[in-house]
């Protein structure tokens, strides 16, 4: 017969069922930002983590889960909005439906004995942007497989019609949050360019040929475009990350075209960043200079 008792753990506490000889954790309440759940309790394996067991924390960032886990509850981490980090263990984990519904912060599931930043922030996308959670595979994340059919997603939903789902949207009543069609294709485009700056940032296994369409996409969405989603995406939402503005310029975002338009843009508000796009542009033009030098027509 299972009972039901609470202990004080890092970042806060816990109510956890004894059944078996296993620990289950019913709730968990976070009192700071960074929460771990133990390996036992009692003496005993911490196996299960039952359905919403974190449901809607507004000061979660990071989760430490156990290593003895085997099993995580429907939405157990739904709607923890500022979670940004997870370590569990790599192991045959069954993952209930939403566990990671609307984390949309989260950027890193890390493996607690790999620690290995793009493969963390491979399986991050997976239920953030993919909505795949077949791919939910602790064990086979990384493998040639695995990481085929994450790109056989990723590609689907770029290929997906940028008005798909609108109708959906306005017939269940959400119009109010969806004004327009316009807004609606916005919000898809940016999506899509958060996709593929993903993707290009957690670069493992990624092939020629699937890194050229990303780029492309990301290039056909820069400034001076009919849309500029992927320019919004650096600029608007990453703002301050080095890594977005070298993916942004290494795709061929950065023109002499748009140059300008660039830095009027970030005005006064980025001032590390401005200096690194300057930098960037002086270096591209020696470079571009140099090479014209070699022409043979000389």
């Amino acid at each position: 017969m299972s009972r039901s008792c609470e202990i004080e753990v890092e970042g806060g506490s816990l109510i956890y069922q004894v059944n078996d000889g296993q620990i289950q954790i019913e709730q968990c309440h976070v009192r700071e930002s960074a929460f771990k759940i133990p390996d036992r309790i009692e003496n005993l394996p911490v196996t299960v983590i039952l359905k919403k067991a974190v449901l809607s924390s507004k000061i979660l960032k990071e989760l430490w889960l156990s290593e003895e886990l085997w099993e995580i509850g429907d939405w157990a981490f739904a709607h923890c909005s500022r979670l940004e980090k997870v370590w569990l263990p790599e192991k045959g984990i069954s993952f209930g439906k939403g566990v990671f519904k609307d984390c949309i912060g989260l950027s890193r599931i890390y493996f607690t004995k790999r620690e290995d930043e793009k493969l963390a922030g491979l399986f991050a996308m997976v239920p953030v942007m993919l909505d795949a959670e077949y791919l939910l595979t602790p064990k086979e994340a990384g493998d040639t497989a695995w990481i085929e059919k994450l790109d056989a997603r990723l590609v689907t939903l770029l290929d997906k019609p940028d008005e798909e789902g609108y109708l959906k949207q306005v017939l269940c009543g959400e119009e109010d949050l969806m004004a327009s069609l316009d807004i609606y294709l916005a919000n898809r485009r940016k999506e899509k360019a958060s996709l593929c700056f993903a993707r290009l940032l957690n670069d493992t296994g990624l092939g020629q040929g699937l890194k050229s369409v990303l780029q492309k996409y990301l290039r056909e969405n820069t400034k001076g475009c009919e849309y500029e989603s992927a320019w919004e995406i650096v600029f608007k939402q990453h703002g301050q990350d080095k890594e977005y503005y070298r993916i942004f310029a290494e795709s061929g975002c950065i023109t002499e075209d748009n140059f300008d338009g660039l830095l009027l843009d970030m005005g006064e508000s980025n001032p590390e960043m401005k200096a690194w796009m300057l930098r960037y542009k002086e270096e591209n033009r020696k470079e571009e200079d140099f090479f014209a030098g070699l022409s043979l027509d000389e």
